[in-house]
């Protein structure tokens, strides 16, 4: 912030103001707005020093003035305006100012808790009235800014850190509203009844903007229950109406109504949901309660809307030549490298988005926007009963988290049939659109072929070592597929079984490797002689897909002979790619939620279900951290080495990944808890062997390998 001093009387327009100051008066602005002053009027100001009011630390506040200074796009506007109605929530006695660019000030003006806005820059003598001050105009390119979500980063300014209510606030100008009423209800007429939907294709810069094309095939999607609608502002693009003409769109184009910022609120108002690239749009949607759809390829979406309920938020899944998504560049006014690589104008990664994905996402949207929905009563692991949090909402689905043993499970549990999955047939759900691809246990290899490429992979090659330390005898694998595993574990002496509900599956396990395997969906279907004892019981990713987990893991204690072995494994809630990006409302590519998933396990929800069930020893542990994930959980940029002489070297994308990668090798050899799979090992009884030490050396090994191999083939 500086404070510049007029040397003459001046009367000027800026930043959405007027301005008339006598000689020597002076103002209050941030550093980059100041910058922005044409540079014959800059001369006419000169830097002077002044006592501003102390920094806002927490103090109580009744009683007293606080000044929010800030320079806020309408986006930023409207995302501080929790963090403002708590602070008046928590001080009712107190005065609150703000001062805001003149473009943001329509989405304050009328709040009932702002008590005075003021313009910015702001005039000293008002600023030095207040008792404390909050400084928030370190927007795009500060790194506290570019790396929080944006209620939480204001909530954070102002030492608030929570609200009660975390979604935005906004007025609607009641007379544009009825302006606007009778478009509504004739487009709600002539379409026969249908809802009304907001398209908001273009974002604040290009390489964030949707592809117009997009819009055709959302619409082919939802045209039986919506009629969309384009609500562009006059200055966002003047060619709305040639990309409908050009893509054969029938979307509505409202755009001419929309004279300003207070129309689009009431367009919002009015419409039943909302699906936009424009983070401006989603904030006011949002306030609404809208079920709205917000697609963010460059800037990850929680950033954004990771406190508001009502809101789905699409990812890309994509990895391009020289960015993978999100690359979190903010701003630009020309199309991104990876877009001018392709030569193309849109960015790559939102054309990767399949429109089914927004299409459910919108119905996900809808589905989160009902106040009135079955709520679990116990919980199907620890039998808490009490309330419940709602962790999301995914595929048609309400998933909640035990705030006793943290399980996240989805309420009503409903299974999916995995005989329709292993043979591809279409599901209508996000799961067509998913990676789940069952291929892998059909395209099978001779014997000998399987098994070294099952030994190489880092699932089952963390468990060799375990393996060998193990007692020889009967092994029985829970969903053992076509038999990968049962091919590891016969080679290495244990008369081995399985259980698989797939029937193709259990035909290549019988038929062409010759291995001891049945079918069947519940150990109370299986023959007699496969009901054990057995020395060791595995069940890899077979946890999440059932619907009492507890009651499996009890049946599975009562098959194992005393000092028997359970090892089994899951996803892993806390692998190190959510750890760095937060953990993800809706990675519709990795199929990690109903009817696929039925439940999800943190490591200690894991080890809490296994000591219920009766295990005296349980160790958890994840496969290694290996490359591929470490660089799904981060996104190493293109960096400038200066050098003395003023030269400089520019290190690529790729060449900053093999540094990052080679620096983080520790963590590949010491990370228990960081890989993609979880694993537990329980014992039934009692052994004396130091189970830490050899899954820690396990996951050595198996780094090692993974990294650099074996190096003995001849």
């Amino acid at each position: 912030m500086l404070v510049a001093k007029a040397k003459t009387p001046l009367k000027f327009s800026f930043n959405g103001y007027e301005f008339k100051l006598k000689r020597k008066e002076k103002l209050l602005f941030a550093n980059d707005v100041f910058a922005l002053l044409p540079k014959d009027l800059q001369i006419q100001f000169e830097k002077a020093h002044s006592v501003l009011p102390p920094f806002y630390e927490g103090e109580d506040l009744n009683g007293k003035i606080l000044l929010v200074f800030a320079q806020a796009a309408i986006g930023d506007a409207l995302c501080m305006t929790p963090a403002l109605r708590e602070i008046k929530r928590r001080f009712p006695e107190m005065k609150l100012w703000v001062a805001i660019s003149g473009r943001a000030r329509p989405v304050l003006e009328g709040l009932p808790y702002i008590d005075k806005l003021l313009p910015h820059p702001s005039p000293l003598k008002e600023v030095t009235k207040a008792d404390y001050l909050v400084k928030a105009v370190e927007m795009v390119g500060k790194p506290q800014f570019d790396n929080m979500n944006m209620v939480q980063y204001f909530l954070w300014k102002m030492h608030l850190y929570f609200a009660e209510d975390e979604t935005p606030d906004v007025v609607v100008d009641e007379n544009i509203k009825k302006e606007l009423e009778e478009v509504f209800a004739k487009i709600r007429e002539v379409s026969g009844g249908k809802k009304v939907l907001i398209f908001h294709y273009l974002a604040s810069s290009i390489h964030r903007t949707l592809p117009p094309r997009l819009l055709k095939y959302i619409e082919d999607l939802i045209w039986d229950e919506y009629a969309p609608v384009i609500c562009s502002l006059p200055e966002e693009d003047i060619t709305v109406e040639v990309a409908l003409d050009v893509y054969g769109i029938r979307a509505a184009n409202l755009s001419s109504f929309m004279k300003n910022i207070k129309y689009l609120i009431a367009a919002i108002s009015l419409s039943d949901a909302v699906i936009t690239a424009d983070t401006a749009t989603v904030h006011i949607a949002a306030a609404f309660k809208k079920p709205t759809v917000l697609i963010s390829g460059a800037i990850e979406p929680e950033l954004r809307c990771g406190t508001y309920p009502t809101v789905i938020p699409v990812r890309p899944n994509y990895k391009g030549e020289t960015c993978s998504s999100p690359c979190m560049i903010h701003a630009l006014e020309e199309p991104c490298n990876e877009a001018k690589i392709k030569k193309q104008f849109y960015s790559p990664c939102l054309d990767s988005i399949p429109p089914k994905v927004i299409y459910f996402a919108l119905k996900d949207a809808e589905l989160a926007c009902k106040k009135d929905h079955p709520k679990p009563e116990k919980c199907p692991l620890c039998g808490y009963e009490g309330n419940f949090s709602l962790f999301e909402v995914i595929n048609q689905h309400r998933i909640f988290e035990c705030p006793s043993c943290n399980l996240q499970f989805a309420y009503p549990f409903k299974a999916m049939d995995y005989n329709k999955a292993y043979k591809k047939e279409e599901e209508k759900d996000l799961l067509s659109v998913s990676n789940m691809d069952y291929s892998w246990t059909k395209n099978v290899l001779e014997e000998e072929k399987e098994i070294e490429k099952w030994e190489k992979h880092p699932r089952f090659n963390i468990l060799l070592p375990i393996l060998s330390v193990l007692p020889k005898g009967k092994l029985f694998d829970i969903g053992c597929g076509s038999g990968n595993f049962l091919l590891l574990a016969r080679k290495r002496g244990f008369e081995v079984y399985g259980i698989e509900a797939v029937k193709d599956a259990v035909e290549i396990a019988k038929g062409k490797f010759g291995l001891n395997v049945v079918q069947a969906s519940s150990f109370e279907e299986l023959p007699e002689e496969f009901k054990g004892p057995y020395n060791i019981i595995t069940a890899f990713e077979v946890l999440e897909h059932l619907d009492n987990p507890l009651k499996f893991l009890q049946d599975v204690y009562s098959m194992l002979e005393e000092n028997g072995f359970l090892l089994l494994s899951c996803p892993s809630f806390y692998k190190f790619e959510n750890l760095a990006k937060g953990c993800k409302k809706y990675k519709w590519w990795i199929a990690d939620f109903p009817p696929h998933h039925l439940t999800r396990w943190k490591f200690w929800t894991l080890f809490y279900a296994l000591k219920s069930a009766g295990f005296s020893k349980i160790f958890v542990f994840t496969e290694p951290l290996i490359s591929e994930t470490l660089l799904d959980g981060i996104n190493p940029r293109e960096v400038e080495i200066r050098q003395e002489g003023g030269k400089s070297i520019i290190l690529r994308k790729n060449a900053t990944s093999l540094i990052v990668l080679d620096a983080m090798k520790s963590l590949f050899f010491n990370s228990q808890l960081l890989g993609n799979f979880q694993y537990a090992l329980a014992i039934k009884g009692n052994t004396n062997d130091n189970w830490e030490e050899i899954i820690k050396r396990s996951i050595s090994y198996s780094a090692a390998e993974i990294i650099w191999g074996r190096e003995d083939k001849i």
